[in-house]
């Protein structure tokens, strides 16, 4: 079976899990992701039913083609969304919405669930989370770069007023572009990712608010309760009156 669920007559919608509808009994003779006929067994999640291959998959004991990388897709598309709004906010407002913080940890922890075809475990969890923290962080990047450049800046107007009286050193070889470029990268996001901590006791509200969003992430990707195998159990004969 392919990783979508489908059926001969085309893919399969994802499951939605969160209100439990109880199947009928006409229901109950096919699948609900793949709509495949169920001839034998059966499995059970939040009162749908599903045959044995597409329970594996949405149990999470098959991993499917792709699935995570679909995820991340879907997921890492909402996190740089909710990273321009979060900088857009601070930039023209001036001001920092722990509200939005809450918004993007459901956005990304919904659009990883759909990218995964519902299927859950603590690998789409940690997804989540890692990219609602990067979201999140990531919009204070900017600010980060420009700190660094005043900081430069003011360095280098200091070194330049003061009166040179050591002697002059041999130039140093001057490091390889592509290694100055990794390391400032890694600097920059190693201070934004680390901003949320900077300001200590005085951001406590703001820690709580963003460890909301982190729950809500991984909340959403919980794996699906699975209950099974069920033999289906013959139809009754048709009696003729």
């Amino acid at each position: 079976m392919s990783d979508e669920g489908a059926s001969p007559g085309g893919a399969s919608e994802p499951l939605q899990f969160d209100k439990v509808e109880f199947a009928t009994a006409a229901q109950a003779r096919s699948c609900a992701s793949c709509t495949a006929a169920i001839t034998e067994q059966y499995f059970e999640a939040a009162g749908q039913i599903l045959c044995p291959a597409c329970a594996d998959r949405v149990g999470g004991k098959a991993a499917g083609k792709g699935a995570f990388l679909r995820a991340l897709g879907y997921g890492g598309a909402v996190a740089l969304l909710g990273t321009l709004v979060w900088y857009a906010i601070i930039k023209i407002a001036d001001m920092q919405l722990g509200l939005i913080a809450v918004f993007v940890g459901l956005g990304v922890g919904l659009a990883v669930r759909k990218g995964a075809r519902g299927r859950g475990g603590w690998a789409y969890q940690a997804l989540a989370v890692f990219l609602t923290y990067a979201s999140i962080t990531t919009s204070y990047v900017p600010f980060v770069i420009s700190g660094i450049s005043e900081g430069a800046k003011q360095e280098q107007s200091k070194a330049a007023e003061q009166p040179t009286t050591e002697v002059a050193k041999p130039p140093e070889e001057p490091m390889p572009a592509a290694l100055a470029l990794v390391l400032f990268v890694g600097l920059v996001w190693g201070i934004a990712f680390a901003a949320p901590f900077l300001g200590g006791t005085d951001n406590l509200i703001g820690l709580a608010i963003i460890a909301f969003a982190l729950y809500e992430a991984w909340k959403l990707n919980k794996r699906v309760p699975l209950t099974g195998p069920f033999k289906l159990a013959p139809e009754p004969p048709i009696v003729a009156t």
